[in-house]
């Protein structure tokens, strides 16, 4: 395995743009030049649970403007932030109500709101480029991240966990 050295400089850059990201989705945006400027033009987001890739500052606005509106109350928990040789990766839980419908930009309820409170693990890989913005975004977690609970809730299990057939 081999290590690589990433720079003080650039340890507090990757840490402030996710930051900076975090705090995009804990509330409507007040300018949209400003969220922006996080992200390259042509950023490209992987949502690996609902298998869609989002391209480009429209996506993004989009998604935004979905998620603060059907995830309220809602806020974040970091866990980590560790940077990487291209980005960073932030381990984060969320926790909130899905309180409104998730809908499409055609009109559709993408998905229905269940008024259900809710913590989810979240990891999200960054590629992040020299300037600080974003370039791509691949972004795992439940499907169902409104039935998500805290890890104490979590079922345990000791010993063998599946049972096979013989």
């Amino acid at each position: 395995m081999t290590s690589v050295a990433i720079s003080a400089e650039r340890v507090a850059q990757v840490d402030a743009a996710v930051r900076k990201f975090v705090g995009g989705f804990l509330k409507p945006i007040d300018s949209t030049e400003e969220f922006l400027s996080s992200y390259h033009p042509e950023v490209e987001w992987y949502d690996h649970a609902f298998l869609i890739r989002r391209v480009g500052h429209k996506a993004v606005i989009g998604l935004q403007q979905g998620f603060t509106h059907c995830n309220q109350p809602f806020a974040v928990d970091i866990k980590a932030i560790t940077p990487t040789a291209t980005g960073a990766i932030l381990e984060q839980v969320w926790i909130g109500r899905h309180s409104n419908d998730l809908i499409r930009p055609n009109g559709d309820v993408a998905v229905k709101a269940t008024g259900k409170d809710f913590q989810c693990l979240v990891c999200m890989v960054f590629q992040i480029d020299e300037s600080g913005k974003f370039t791509r975004i691949d972004e795992y977690y439940n499907k169902h991240w409104e039935d998500g609970v805290h890890e104490q809730e979590y079922l345990v299990m000791k010993g063998a966990s599946m049972q096979t057939k013989v």
